[in-house]
């Protein structure tokens, strides 16, 4: 029992001293904000926004990317241009995706549906890597 108000007051402790409200999204009509950025669903991308300047930062193929350059301007490292490579990599990655499972399904030649599939994998793999960096940038 004494253990458990322990752990309670040790908890309560780190969320009073060490969180930072400003990194904490949340939606603001049309757009997440995060401290001073805000991010908007445009048709085909996200555009990333200094509230601040009232200045367009960046403009996104994928959320993961909008969302981590945004968290990285608030604590105040700029690491915009390597986020925007993996962006890019990632949209590559996903066009090739859509590409190959188009491949896939309209092909009748056999070889061409099985190598086409390896190239798929290959492809979905690298997407989901490229993601888990973004998400690096995102939580850590």
């Amino acid at each position: 029992m004494i253990q458990k108000f322990k752990i309670i007051k040790e908890l309560e402790s780190i969320l009073d001293n060490n969180l930072d409200e400003s990194l904490f999204p949340y939606k603001k009509g049309n757009s997440i904000r995060i401290g001073f950025v805000a991010i908007r669903k445009t048709k085909y991308d996200y555009a990333v926004f200094d509230c601040r300047e009232n200045a367009m930062i960046a403009k996104t193929f994928c959320m993961s990317s909008a969302v981590a350059i945004a968290r990285s301007l608030v604590k105040g490292s700029n690491v915009t241009n390597k986020i925007l490579d993996l962006d890019k990599d990632v949209e590559k990655n996903y066009i090739d995706c859509i590409f190959y499972k188009h491949i896939i399904k309209n092909s009748k030649d056999e070889i061409k549906k099985e190598i086409t599939q390896t190239r798929y994998e290959i492809a979905k793999h690298k997407t989901q890597s490229i993601k888990t960096k973004l998400d690096q940038y995102i939580f850590f």
